[in-house]
C-alpha cells in the first residue's frame, strides 16, 4: 500500500515498446525436432524450387532447431508471443503509464482469408488488453496490418484504448494523436504506409529496387491508394503540422510513433522505407518542432539500432529509436525476440532511459521454459550521461575510433545478443571490421538515400584501398576508418 502511494506521487514511470511481432498461425514443430514448418519456409521452398531447403538449411547444425517458443528463421509462434506478454506482466507492471505498439502483428500471407486475419489480430489485442488491464495500449498500423484489412474494421477493435477524437481519424486515414490533458506530453501515432515508396511512387517496390524486401507490400485501403498520386496522402502532412503546431503554442512536448521509420535498413539489405519524398518532408518537420519532440519511436527494420536528425548546420537536434522485433526472422539475418522498456520523467515527458530485455531463443527451445532477461541499460551499456541527440551523436561517432568498445556493444545489441554460431552465417564483414562499423554508422548518421550512398561509397573506397576494410586485429580494426573520419559532424554538410 505504502509503496502504491509512492509510486503514485512519483515522477518517475515507465512505458513500454513493442514491436513487429509477426505471429504466424502455421507455425509448427516436426516429428525431427525441427520448427521449420512456418510461413517463411514456404516462401523458401518456392524460391528454391521446393524440396523445403530455403533459408532454413543455412541453420541446420548450428544448435538452432525450431521448438515450442519458434526458429531463427520464422516469425513469431503463439507461445512465443504469449511468454513476451507474460514477461512484460512481471515487470514494474504497476508503474506503467502506457505502451506503444508499433506494428506488424502478423505474419505476411497473402492468402489468408480476411476472416482469418481479422481474428488473429483480434487473438493478439485481447492478449495485450489481458496483460495491460490497468493502461492504454497505443498502437500503430504497420504494413502489414492493413492487408485486406480495411481502418474501419481495424479501429473498432482498438476502440477499448482510444478517446474518440483518435478513432474519428484512426477509421478514416489510420493516424490520430492522444492529448493527455494532466500531462505535458501529447502522443502523435502515424500512418508511414502513407509515406513508404512503393504507394508514393505509384508502384510497387520491386519495381524500383528489382528485389522483394520482406517488408513493404501493396495494400487495398483507399487511403493507402490515394498516395500513388496525392503528395500529402490522406491529409497527414496538413493534420501533422497542424497538431505540432498547436502542441507549441501550448506549451506542450510530443511523442512521435510510427512504423517505418526514415531512413535506410542498417543491415545493408539495400531498402529505403519511406519515399525520398516523404523521408525529406519528415526530416524537415522534425527539424523544424525538434525543441518540442522529446522522442521518436519507430519498428520495422527488426534491429535494435537509433538514428540522429541533424539541422542545417550539421548540429543533432533529435533523436529517433528503433526497437527490436519479437518475431526472431529478419531478411538479412535474424535476431533473438525483444522487448524495450523505457524510463521517463511523467512532469516533464523526459526520457531519462531504456532496459533492453531479450529472449534467448535457442535456449528456451532446449529448455523448454522462457527466461526473458535483461540485456542492457542505455545509458550504461554506452556509457551515456543522458539521453540526447548530442550524446547519441557522440556515441555514432565513438563507432569510428580505434580501440573503442562502444561498435562492438552496439553490434551485439543490433542483433539482440543472437548466439555468435548463428550470427556468422549471415554476419557484417565480420562484426568488427571497418565496412561493417562504417555500414552502420552511416545508417545512423544519413537518414536519407543519397548521403547514406555517398558515405558508404566514399569511404568503402578508403577502407578496400588501404585495407582496413577486413581488418579485425584489436590494434588496427576502424583505425583507416578513424583517420579518414574525424569527426561525424563535418560528413558533406548533408545529413
Amino acid at each position: 500500500m505504502f509503496r502504491d502511494y509512492v509510486v503514485l506521487l512519483s515522477w518517475l514511470w515507465y512505458f513500454w515498446h513493442i514491436g513487429d511481432i509477426h505471429y504466424d498461425p502455421t507455425y509448427s514443430i516436426q516429428s525431427n525436432g525441427d520448427g521449420s514448418k512456418c510461413l517463411n519456409s514456404r516462401g523458401s521452398d518456392e524460391s528454391n524450387g521446393g524440396g523445403g531447403a530455403g533459408h532454413l538449411s543455412r541453420l541446420n547444425g548450428r544448435g538452432s532447431s525450431g521448438g515450442l517458443y519458434g526458429h531463427y528463421d520464422c516469425d513469431s509462434s503463439w507461445a512465443l508471443v504469449d511468454s513476451a506478454a507474460k514477461a512484460m506482466k512481471g515487470i514494474h507492471l504497476d508503474s506503467i503509464e502506457f505502451v506503444l505498439w508499433t506494428g506488424d502483428a502478423l505474419a505476411r500471407d497473402e492468402e489468408m482469408p480476411l476472416e482469418l486475419r481479422m481474428q488473429y489480430l483480434k487473438n493478439i489485442t485481447d492478449l495485450l488488453s489481458h496483460t495491460f488491464t490497468g493502461q492504454f495500449i497505443f498502437p500503430v498500423l504497420g504494413h502489414d496490418d492493413v492487408r485486406l484489412l480495411n481502418l474501419s474494421q481495424i479501429a473498432s477493435l482498438w476502440s477499448n484504448w482510444l478517446p474518440d477524437e483518435a478513432l474519428v481519424t484512426l477509421r478514416e486515414y489510420g493516424y490520430y494523436m492522444i492529448e493527455q490533458r494532466s500531462k505535458n506530453y501529447q502522443i502523435i501515432s502515424l500512418n508511414t504506409n502513407l509515406w513508404l515508396s512503393g504507394y508514393s511512387s505509384g508502384a510497387n517496390v520491386e519495381a524500383r529496387t528489382g528485389a522483394s524486401s520482406g517488408y513493404q507490400r501493396s495494400i487495398s485501403n483507399s487511403a493507402q491508394a490515394a498516395a500513388s498520386t496525392d503528395p500529402d496522402p490522406g491529409g497527414q502532412w496538413k493534420w501533422l503540422d497542424s497538431v505540432l503546431r498547436n502542441a507549441s503554442k501550448a506549451g506542450k512536448i510530443v511523442y512521435i510513433v510510427g512504423h517505418t521509420p526514415p531512413g535506410v535498413d542498417d543491415r545493408n539489405t539495400g531498402f529505403s522505407g519511406l519515399s525520398d519524398e516523404h523521408n525529406a518532408h519528415y526530416l524537415q518537420v522534425v527539424r523544424q518542432y525538434s525543441n518540442i519532440i522529446k522522442g521518436q519511436f519507430f519498428g520495422h527494420w527488426h534491429s535494435d539500432t537509433f538514428r540522429i536528425v541533424y539541422d542545417d548546420n550539421n548540429q543533432p537536434v533529435s533523436w529517433i529509436m528503433i526497437s527490436p522485433s519479437i518475431t526472431p526472422y529478419r531478411p538479412g539475418g535474424p535476431n533473438n525476440p525483444g522487448l524495450r522498456l523505457y524510463k521517463f520523467n511523467i512532469d516533464s515527458g523526459e526520457v531519462l532511459d531504456y532496459s533492453q530485455y531479450y529472449l534467448n531463443l535457442a535456449e528456451a527451445n532446449l529448455g523448454k521454459r522462457t527466461n526473458w532477461r535483461l540485456e542492457y541499460n542505455l545509458r550504461e551499456h554506452y556509457e551515456l550521461a543522458e539521453v540526447s541527440a548530442l550524446s547519441l551523436h557522440d556515441l555514432a561517432d565513438r563507432f569510428t575510433q580505434p580501440n573503442n568498445h562502444a561498435f562492438s556493444r552496439y553490434y551485439q545489441a543490433n542483433r539482440v545478443s543472437l548466439p555468435r554460431d548463428i550470427e556468422e552465417i549471415w554476419g557484417c564483414d565480420r562484426a568488427l571490421s571497418g565496412l561493417c562499423a562504417l555500414r552502420h554508422f552511416c545508417a545512423v548518421t544519413r537518414l536519407n538515400q543519397r548521403s547514406y550512398d555517398k558515405c558508404v561509397a566514399t569511404y568503402t573506397l578508403v577502407l578496400t584501398q588501404t585495407g582496413a576494410a577486413s581488418d579485425n586485429t584489436p590494434d588496427g580494426r576502424q583505425l583507416v576508418f578513424w583517420a579518414v573520419v574525424s569527426s561525424a559532424a563535418t560528413f558533406f554538410g548533408v545529413r
